[in-house]
């Protein structure tokens, strides 16, 4: 029983540690993405004011 406590916390630390990843990767596309909407709405404004 003693063995089985100890490599379910280690299993436990697995799904933590790859949840975390998931988390740090979405985030890096959000920014991504939001840099993309910024920089396009700067493009259409510029293009407004040539008009």
């Amino acid at each position: 029983m003693r063995t089985n406590l100890i490599f379910l916390r280690q299993k436990a630390k697995g799904k933590r540690q790859k949840a975390k990843g998931k988390r740090q990767k979405a985030k890096g596309k959000r920014q991504k993405a939001k840099g993309k909407r910024q920089k396009a709405k700067g493009k259409r404004q510029k293009a407004k004011g040539k008009r």
